[in-house]
């Protein structure tokens, strides 16, 4: 299983990858799953990589169903998050120097 954290001083999430195939991902936030397409997830991955990168912009992925579960939004240093899994959502505001190690565990994209 592979493990996605975020987080801030006072807040970590991990998210894990407890399945995964050419086509789907199921991801889980406690003991909550949610499937995503596999394309959606890389492009995910690239959205998140080219905000962090210009320090502004937005990362968004959705689940299978289209509903978007995870937004993370870069305006200069400053970085908010919306997660929005199972019935709940959770929301916290963390820099970007916290998204160094999330960005690695997702994966390089270019």
């Amino acid at each position: 299983m592979h493990q996605i954290e975020l987080g801030n001083d006072d807040v970590t999430v991990r998210f894990i990858i407890a399945e995964a195939n050419r086509t789907t991902l199921k991801l889980v936030l406690a003991r909550d799953a949610e499937m995503v397409r596999t394309a959606d997830y890389v492009s995910f991955g690239r959205d998140l990589t080219e905000a962090y990168e210009q320090l502004s912009g937005k990362a968004q992925l959705q689940n299978e169903s289209g509903r978007t579960i995870l937004t993370i939004a870069f305006n200069r240093g400053r970085v908010d998050v919306s997660i929005a899994w199972g019935q709940g959502v959770t929301t916290f505001v963390t820099d970007q120097s916290y998204l160094t190690k999330t960005l690695g565990q997702i994966g390089p994209f270019e």
